[in-house]
């Protein structure tokens, strides 16, 4: 791909902005652009972990595998986030795979070349220990509401949490894109699928939400916030 391309693609990327044109070049220079269809493997749980990778276009899927092949779902990354950042802490493996669950496009960077890029940019570094810290109580409440909270509960602060990341809004509904099966959310809030159609049926019913294949809407933020 060539480096104007490269530039466009990185040029409105959250994690390098703000960055000097010197900067900017090291990471062109330093970064292979690819593209990828929905469920291809970016990388398989064991794979050595030599690389970091950042998503500009799609979504990848985060899983942890069982001997047994059963599958348990991480997260669902969007388009702008960092993934593969173990190879940074110390870690010569994949701990998890990274499959494409929406076609997309993202910049795989070398470990060495991405130490070299946080030392140039102490802002850079910043954010990226930032990053780290915001993934590990992520995960830290998600095992604390394991132990506190039931079905439904995790199922409603899903949404919420959803919500509140989502820009887009229409006549002062919010909107979130509904990619994700009722199974898959069962994953991701260690739930299973017959409760998860259960709680979206109640809260539309309610006319809290309402649903499609595309799109879920917030019609009432503060009753799906209070509920």
């Amino acid at each position: 791909m060539v480096k104007k391309s490269k530039v466009w693609y990185l040029e409105n990327f959250n994690f390098f902005s703000e960055l000097d044109m010197e900067v900017r070049t090291f990471i062109c220079q330093n970064t292979i652009m690819r593209s990828l269809d929905k469920g291809e493997v970016v990388y398989f749980q064991f794979d050595p972990s030599n690389s970091v990778y950042f998503l500009k276009e799609g979504k990848i899927r985060i899983s942890k595998f069982a001997h047994t092949g059963e599958e348990f779902l991480i997260g669902i990354l969007e388009k702008g986030e960092i993934f593969g950042e173990s190879s940074i802490t110390a870690s010569k493996y994949r701990k998890e795979a990274a499959i494409v669950e929406e076609k997309g496009t993202y910049c795989v960077m070398k470990e060495e070349k991405f130490k070299e890029l946080l030392l140039m940019a102490p802002a850079l570094n910043l954010k990226f220990s930032q990053m780290l810290e915001e993934k590990l109580e992520k995960a830290q409440k998600r095992l604390q509401d394991l132990s506190c909270k039931n079905n439904q509960q995790r199922i409603i602060d899903f949404l919420k949490e959803t919500a509140a990341l989502s820009s887009k809004s229409h006549n002062g509904e919010l909107i979130i894109d509904n990619s994700l099966t009722h199974q898959k959310i069962a994953q991701l809030t260690c739930t299973n699928r017959q409760e998860v159609s259960s709680v979206l049926s109640l809260l539309k019913k309610n006319k809290i939400i309402d649903y499609n294949r595309k799109t879920i809407k917030i019609l009432k933020l503060h009753a799906l916030q209070t509920s």
